[in-house]
């Protein structure tokens, strides 16, 4: 229902900015209790981790790394197979992501009467996202990806199959726009943030070569770009 406030008299205009201080102030406190009560339920959760307690979640099937914002409203749903989030990862409002799958295969059954069979595990595929991800706004990730780390999902994406590392997707279906980087930088910033035992090898790096990249800038211009900003 829309709402027309038309002008408000000042007692009318009190009133309202009063009750709505209630109301907020109302929402906060039932949201923080419901986040008190809930948050212990996922599987696995590091620290600092941030959820909206009105999003939807299959808690026992959801693993969360450390400082992760799954923000506002997700639908994070994975019955029988896992939901993996790593380290440093952040989400858009409205994310959802679809672990599993419904058989649309099966003949003279209506697919809600549909139940699991054995050997059926094709069809409950998890989703795994790796560290430093970020995934837009409205993004919609499904059973069976892995998203790889260091990537970015664009807004509004449907992603139906996986992620290279440092790859920005977008679209419906999701393709690979370019990474974030050239793969030289990528390996820069790889040695910046995670041990020789975590990092990318040379095949996994060998492999990013094959998508677009941005054009590296010129040593005189990253040294002097670096210098201008260390005068300021």
């Amino acid at each position: 229902m829309r709402v027309d406030p038309g002008r408000p008299g000042p007692l009318t205009l009190r009133l309202a900015r009063l009750l709505d201080g209630a109301w907020t102030a109302g929402s906060r406190v039932r949201r923080a209790v419901r986040g008190w009560a809930t948050v212990h339920r996922f599987a696995v959760r590091g620290g600092r981790v941030v959820f909206d307690p009105d999003g939807v979640y299959t808690y026992e099937t959801i693993e969360l790394g450390a400082n992760v914002d799954l923000g506002y409203r997700p639908v994070l749903m994975a019955a029988r197979s896992r939901i993996r989030i790593g380290d440093n990862v952040m989400f858009g409002p409205e994310v959802t992501i679809r672990g599993g799958n419904h058989r649309v295969d099966r003949v003279g059954v209506p697919m809600i009467a549909v139940r699991k069979q054995p050997g059926d595990e094709q069809h409950d595929r998890g989703v795994t996202i790796g560290d430093d991800v970020w995934v837009g706004t409205r993004a919609i990730i499904l059973q069976g990806v892995t998203v790889g780390r260091g990537a970015v999902i664009g807004a509004g994406a449907v992603v139906t199959r996986s992620v290279p590392p440092y790859a920005i997707v977008a679209g419906n279906p999701a393709r690979v726009i370019r990474l974030r980087w050239p793969v030289e930088t990528i390996a820069e910033h790889e040695r910046a943030l995670y041990p020789p035992s975590q990092r990318l090898d040379d095949e996994e790096l060998a492999a990013l070569v094959e998508f677009p990249a941005p054009v590296a800038r010129p040593a005189s211009v990253t040294n002097r770009l670096t210098a201008n900003l260390q005068d300021r």
